[in-house]
């Protein structure tokens, strides 16, 4: 048979890891060594789950989602399917509000951008013309 981790044994069980721990120790539960990824992980089998326990809950994934080919699939009246499409409308308009709220907030950042860029330029110092001579350097 397969074996589980202590955690999936606890669940299969209904009861805590703890007390799968407490049997474990006690010798009345026997464990699988398991090699998972390059170590050496603790595992038991579903049949010493079954031999201790009696039987074990088995939740299985895909009976949850199974589809019935026989239910039938117009069983929504019209009033649920108006309801539908109004909850559709709605969602679209909401959608549609927050791409105008993004582009209005796009907007905003570039021309703060913009504002920023105008902030930081750095205009070039201007060239000095020489100094005047004034005229009583002249006799220097």
């Amino acid at each position: 048979m397969a074996t589980v981790s202590i955690s999936e044994a606890a669940r299969l069980a209904g009861i805590s890891r703890p007390t799968i721990y407490k049997l474990i120790n006690s010798g009345q539960l026997n464990v699988t060594p398991v090699v998972k990824g390059g170590k050496t992980v603790k595992a038991i089998d579903t049949s010493e789950l079954i031999r201790f326990f009696g039987t074990i809950e088995s939740f299985s994934v895909a009976t949850d989602f199974t589809v019935n080919p026989e239910q039938d699939v117009t069983r929504f009246n019209s009033h649920d399917l108006q309801d539908l499409q109004h909850k559709i409308e709605l969602l679209q308009k909401e959608n549609e509000g927050l791409k105008e709220a993004v582009a209005s907030r796009d907007d905003h950042i570039s021309s703060l951008r913009q504002a920023m860029m105008l902030l930081e330029h750095k205009q070039e110092p201007q060239q000095l013309s020489p100094p005047p001579v004034r005229w009583w350097q002249f006799w220097k």
